[in-house]
């Protein structure tokens, strides 16, 4: 465990792109929906919902992949192992995704006690995003950060292995393998089925659950291919 803990802090080699970029970001997001949706009130009341915060996911999303093809090979030059290293990786984005979901509370609580900071604006207290328990409010806000950084990583542990070309042939077959399921689905008349199991999903599994599920596959997918891939 210490090896672990000793590698993570490899990750404060590029700690300007996984820890101040996310949030700068979303402060200049939220500044700007903030000037937009000031200007814009008289004309759509009311009308003040945002997806500005998605910017924080992406941006972490491309940490992520910066982590893994800048950290990876210099891990390996120092001697780490690729288990050791993943295993670090994996404990450095649980742990920035539980603090980016405390914080994101915490923003999400100045805004209700703002009122929206001033103009009802909802940029952290999105519609069926924003839950009523706190404790949830922080999984709801961490889970997705999960499901977007492993996957993200897992992506970028099939370029470093395979290069452009296996990258590239990787989306060309999920694209098939999507297409094919899209029209198995269209002709069986499924689409009605599928919509109405989305819909009777509880919120938290939506939110939570699924990405939590997926985030974990990508994260086992990950382990497995780093242990074939050369810097």
């Amino acid at each position: 465990m210490n090896r672990i803990l000793a590698v993570a802090r490899l990750h404060t080699v590029v700690w300007w792109n996984q820890f101040i970029w996310p949030w700068l970001i979303l402060f200049i997001s939220l500044s700007a929906n903030y000037l937009i949706f000031l200007s814009i009130d008289e004309a759509a009341p009311g009308k003040t919902s945002t997806g500005g915060l998605s910017s924080i996911y992406i941006v972490s999303a491309i940490a992520a992949a910066i982590a893994i093809s800048q950290i990876f090979p210099f891990a390996l030059g120092m001697g780490v192992t690729r288990r050791t290293f993943y295993l670090a990786t994996a404990l450095v984005n649980v742990t920035q995704a539980l603090l980016y979901g405390v914080l994101l509370y915490i923003l999400n609580l100045i805004e209700g006690g703002t009122d929206g900071f001033g103009i009802g604006l909802h940029f952290f207290r999105v519609p069926y995003v924003d839950v009523s328990n706190g404790l949830l409010q922080i999984a709801v806000y961490a889970a997705p950060l999960l499901f977007i950084n492993f996957v993200t990583m897992f992506v970028a542990i099939l370029f470093v292995r395979f290069g452009t070309n296996g990258l590239f042939a990787t989306v060309a077959a999920t694209i098939l393998i999507f297409g094919l399921l899209a029209a198995l689905i269209s002709w069986q008349n499924w689409w009605g089925d599928i919509w109405h199991w989305l819909s009777t999903q509880h919120q938290i599994s939506l939110l939570v659950g699924w990405p939590a599920l997926v985030a974990a596959v990508a994260a086992l997918g990950g382990m497995a291919a780093i242990r074939r891939t050369n810097a």
